[in-house]
């Protein structure tokens, strides 16, 4: 792994970070956002009079909004692919200043139009040039509402470069270069990144998985004081900064992000929470396959005996993906060409990657950037399909504007997930599959449900705790420990060993310190159960439904995640029958899983 490079074309973006053509993006970004923002500041109220300065503001605005995300998506791919790379470390803290003024000039353009009357901002919206982004603006105007006066948001934008984002970088940087010994009882220990662990604890061999957990585990417990610190700071500034911006519960935020209605969240987790139980008696199940009392944490995504086979090189893993993507659509199979021959994604493993996954959105390059780590598992074979899912979302909406882009998470994880199932039932399709074949493609699509049904969950419940006890002070690292096991027994019950959690599950879960959003993961489960719902009908109208699946696609930066549902789909994401109809399906999965098991 030690000197391999990183495998897409991220020339395609600069030729490098000391290049003439990177120097000159950035620092032309930089001038023209300074010059802007005075622009925008030396502008009267929004009035009949001041229409058009404010519209050809706001256009400048969108478009180097645009730039700065093109410049931030190279860096970032850049940092995950190398965390040592120190040239790359400089220039990403650097960016925070670019983005610092990104943010006053958003909180300037929120203000101006909360304090605009509704006849002045409805001319505004309704202006040709910005009537297509009137949704982004109405949510512009609304969000001053979670905004201090002026002086004190440009404060915090600047603090925020080397305070909240810095400790983020810190701990992306901390995870890129953590390294644990695999000691696996008669193989020669051997020093992996941390990022192998979760591919590691998909091995057939018990005594891997366990190495993999306890050695990675063990990394992880000699960088806690400094994680913790990490989690600590990011949470405490958020709760410092939420009253002060009339934010009333923490929870308010990631509501507004994920552009839904508290409503809808309680909704979602009611009805996961009362059917939790198909999870834990899948998991049952297989504890009793691989022949243990019950699973521990590192058994969750092993393979069942008879059915592991060979590993999965990346040319098969490319032909599977290729083949189910194209014979499912012509324009999906396009898209997954374009990925693999344009060199989108980042694969191998190596030193100083990040751990995780990831695509990033080029569109100025019209591309996207997937980033992962193949080890040959099938675990990773879904997330290539989940990460081309979001690239091909990317693409649907390659010819719209940037901010008609801006689509939540909570609709974000839409193709993703179906993605992943147009090639999961491509693979249940195959001809000649036995038995032992179907049955480990059930167990990994109840893997993944299980995730989605206990272990999102158990990620909220635990950061709705963490943000509850910050408020008091600052956690040890003992009672975030004690707080994300609590959190695994309630919603995993009894379907795994106790003493078989994983205590450090806090400080290995990267979505806990990204800084820019709150409460990351429950947008996951959402848009999940959302994506089963639209794959189900996918699968029940053929064809003809592609069109529709792509304009709800083309929508999803256009309206709240219950509107896009009502206009496009015809459902009400506030009562619980479709997210109950998209459970139904993983309980069908189950019943024929439990009857392969028994044969």
């Amino acid at each position: 792994m030690d000197g391999a490079q990183p495998d897409w074309d991220m020339e395609a973006f600069f030729p490098g970070v000391e290049s003439g053509e990177f120097l000159g993006f950035r620092d032309g970004l930089r001038r023209e956002l300074a010059e802007l923002l005075e622009r925008l500041r030396a502008l009267p109220a929004l009035t009949a009079a001041s229409l058009e300065d404010w519209t050809q503001a706001l256009l400048a605005l969108e478009a180097l909004g645009q730039r700065a995300g093109h410049l931030q998506t190279y860096l970032s791919c850049r940092r995950a692919a190398d965390s040592s790379d120190s040239a790359v470390a400089r220039e990403t803290a650097a960016m925070g200043k670019p983005l610092s003024l990104l943010q006053k000039m958003s909180v300037t353009v929120q203000q101006a139009l909360a304090r605009a009357s509704e006849a002045e901002f409805k001319a505004l919206a309704n202006a040709p040039e910005l009537r297509d982004v009137r949704y982004f603006l109405e949510r512009a105007r609304t969000r001053a509402g979670f905004s201090m006066e002026q002086a004190l948001e440009d404060l915090a934008a600047e603090l925020a470069v080397d305070g909240i984002n810095a400790w983020g970088r810190l701990y992306g940087q901390l995870s890129g270069v953590l390294e644990f010994e695999l000691n696996v009882a008669g193989q020669p220990p051997r020093r992996v990144p941390v990022s192998m662990a979760r591919t590691l604890m998909e091995d057939p061999d018990r005594a891997v998985r366990e190495a993999a957990f306890e050695g990675s585990n063990g990394a992880w417990r000699g960088a806690a004081d400094t994680v913790a610190a990490c989690l600590n700071a990011i949470s405490g500034t958020r709760l410092s900064l939420y009253p002060r911006r009339g934010v009333v519960h923490f929870l308010d935020p990631a509501l507004f992000d994920a552009c839904i209605e508290r409503r809808t969240l309680e909704t979602l987790l009611d009805v996961v929470r009362s059917r939790q139980e198909l999870a834990r008696r899948y998991l049952r199940r297989k504890a009793e396959l691989l022949g243990l009392e019950r699973l521990a944490f590192y058994d969750v995504s092993a393979p069942l005996p008879g059915t592991q086979g060979a590993r999965i090189d990346w040319g098969q893993a490319r032909e599977r993906v290729s083949r189910a993507f194209g014979d499912f659509h012509p324009e999906l199979g396009a898209l997954s060409e374009s990925a693999f021959t344009e060199r989108w994604i980042d694969h191998q493993p190596r030193a100083s990657k990040r751990p995780g996954g990831f695509c990033a959105s080029a569109p100025l390059l019209g591309q996207s950037r997937i980033f992962m780590t193949f080890n040959g598992a099938e675990g990773d074979l879904s997330t290539l399909a989940h990460e081309l899912g979001h690239a091909f979302h990317g693409r649907v909406m390659d010819d719209m504007r940037p901010w008609q882009r801006r689509y939540p998470m909570t609709l974000a994880e839409t193709a993703s997930t179906f993605a992943e199932q147009v090639v999961t039932e491509a693979a249940l399709a195959a001809p000649g599959l036995d038995a032992n074949g179907r049955r480990a493609i059930l167990d990994q699509r109840l893997a993944a449900a299980a995730t989605f049904l206990c272990n999102i969950p158990m990620r909220f419940d635990f950061e709705h705790a963490l943000y509850e006890r910050r408020a008091a002070g600052e956690l040890t690292v003992d009672e975030l420990q004690t707080l994300v096991l609590e959190a695994q027994r309630k919603n995993y019950g009894d379907a795994l060993d106790p003493e078989g959690l994983d205590p450090m599950f806090w400080a290995s879960k990267l979505h806990f310190y990204i800084t820019s959003l709150s409460f990351y993961n429950f947008p996951y489960t959402f848009g999940y159960l959302f994506s089963l719902g639209i794959f189900a009908r996918a699968r029940r109208e053929g064809a003809g439904f592609f069109p529709i699946y792509q304009e709800l696609l083309r929508k999803t930066g256009s309206g709240s995640a219950e509107e896009v549902a009502a206009s496009v789909l015809g459902v009400d994401l506030q009562e619980p029958e479709f997210w109950n109809q998209s459970i139904d399906l993983i309980e069908a999965d189950l019943e024929r899983f439990v009857a392969l098991a028994e044969e």
